[in-house]
């Protein structure tokens, strides 16, 4: 392994990685990754969450890097801002999309601006709610960042950075519609460590992780060949490609495991930890 040292920047996954399976942090792997910070590395969130509830996390951990957000669709120059690119769907796509998903009652998760946006369930009241992400640092409410609407059509108040779905014969045929669009979006088909189909998005064209980490390591003149990659799942992937060196959780899927430089511990096992500690923290021969 022939690697570039020193690390100047990790660009570190949550959902399947940094986050175990029981939805918590891994203690280990953000102390390690607040060692590293302290140290000069940049540690750059890049994960498919919004903005809203990725800041509190830096905010909680001491983190004031650039951040990615919805899979490459935001990045900004830090938790704060300001935005430094954003892409979105084009309306004509997301409104076949949830055109679709309402005739059929399937719900979607829209991402417009910091809000995300559910089609309500039966007994569900509509407006804002309350989410995990609008808990603020002192444990107050901050302002609500989930909308619940009465149809999926109705959450388009402007256009998109995400669209999530869940049921299995959404995905497929949201798949199929999205097809019609290439030059317009992209999707991404996320997976259970199992194999299983665990749900898809849907991305502007533009947006990805690995397209994200190039500009966010061009704007702080960082080598790529000086950037470590930790993540999970398929769209972490294209950060796998453009990361001078990249470790997969032991948890991946087979697909992902390939595209890695290594492969560490699961999730539950503090993965991120050992990458760091291996990597990050390792002084050059």
């Amino acid at each position: 392994m022939n690697l570039n040292y020193p690390i100047r920047l990790i660009s570190v996954d949550l959902d399947g990685t940094l986050f175990r399976s029981d939805s918590t942090p891994a203690p280990e792997g953000v102390r390690l990754l607040q060692s590293a910070n302290g140290l000069g590395v940049r540690v750059v969130i890049n994960t498919t969450r919004n903005i809203g509830g990725v800041r509190k996390l830096c905010k909680a951990w001491g983190f004031g890097d650039p951040v990615i957000c919805t899979n490459g669709a935001q990045i900004f120059a830090s938790p704060e801002g300001p935005v430094w690119a954003s892409f979105t769907i084009p309306m004509e796509v997301a409104r076949s999309v949830a055109r679709l998903a309402d005739e059929h009652g399937w719900e979607v998760s829209t991402s417009v601006g910091n809000l995300s946006y559910l089609r309500q369930r039966p007994g569900q009241p509509l407006g804002p709610i309350e989410h995990w992400s609008d808990v603020g640092r002192e444990g107050k409410p901050d302002l609500p960042s989930l909308v619940i609407v009465s149809t999926n059509e109705e959450a388009l108040v402007g256009d998109p950075m995400r669209m999530l779905l869940h049921e299995p014969e959404a995905i497929a045929a949201v798949q199929g519609l999205t097809e019609q669009f290439p030059q317009d979006c992209r999707t991404e088909t996320y997976y259970e460590p199992a194999g299983r189909v665990h749900s898809l998005c849907v991305f502007p064209r533009e947006a990805d992780k690995g397209s994200a980490l190039e500009f966010v390591a061009r704007k702080l003149e960082i080598p790529l060949a000086q950037t470590l990659a930790i993540g999970d799942n398929t769209n972490d992937m294209p950060m796998f490609a453009a990361a001078g060196v990249s470790a997969a959780m032991g948890n991946a899927t087979p697909e992902v495991k390939a595209a890695a430089t290594v492969v560490g511990p699961s999730n539950d096992d503090e993965g991120v930890a050992w990458a760091v500690r291996r990597f990050a923290l390792r002084r050059p021969n």
